[in-house]
């Protein structure tokens, strides 16, 4: 007769929900770019002492990860100007195809940050531990260790944010049409652009941690 340990099925249960919300939930993956890019935190995960295993790698690909993103970005960017300058609205539909390169980096872009995380939590939670806690009880021990703003702070700046910036470009795209000379897609083109800039800014490491 086969036993089975049901604590360690807790706990692999418990990590594997964490590590699956880091890959498909915005806001909890947003929360461990932070905490796992802080300079200590990196410093603990690529030094480790002895026995332990280095994430120097995982931490090289994730900046290559982010180095292109930032490029596909920029592609996204570019096509919007070249659509504008030469009024052709056709062009601007050449803007699907980096859209989709994207949404194949953030699934790698995740999956590497969850590898990370998982390192960070069996490194700093005990074992017995992680069936206990849940996401947020995590995040709260790390936010105060590391004095960076909780998952809950976070989630409330980015959804209050991004829902008062997405709706200042719906009321203003009507408008917009009857006092501008360009035409519907360009105004359209702007508005779309505006509004990745609202996101990069809710995003970025730098503002997210200042909200303490």
């Amino acid at each position: 007769m086969k036993i089975v340990d049901e604590s360690k099925q807790n706990i692999v249960s418990s990590l594997t929900s964490v590590l699956a919300s880091i890959e498909n939930d915005r806001h909890a993956y947003r929360w461990f770019l932070i905490l796992i890019t802080l300079r200590e935190v990196r410093q603990d995960l690529c030094c480790p002492k002895q026995g332990e295993a280095s994430q120097g790698h995982n931490y090289k690909t994730l900046k290559k990860i982010q180095l292109t993103e930032i490029f596909v970005y920029g592609i996204i960017v570019l096509i919007g100007i070249v659509s504008w300058l030469i009024k052709q609205p056709g062009v601007f539909l050449l803007e699907a195809i980096p859209w989709v390169l994207l949404v194949r980096i953030f699934k790698h872009n995740r999956q590497c940050v969850a590898a990370i995380s998982k390192e960070l939590l069996l490194k700093n939670i005990p074992p017995q531990e992680l069936d206990r806690q849940t996401l947020f009880q995590m995040c709260e021990y790390f936010s105060k260790k590391h004095n960076i703003p909780s998952l809950v702070d976070i989630i409330a700046f980015q959804d209050s944010f991004s829902r008062k910036g997405l709706l200042a470009i719906i009321l203003f795209l009507p408008f917009s049409c009857f006092f501008s000379t360009l035409n519907v897609l360009q105004l359209l083109a702007v508005n779309v652009a505006v509004f990745i800039l609202i996101q990069a800014f809710v995003n970025a490491s730098i503002v997210l941690r200042r909200l303490k």
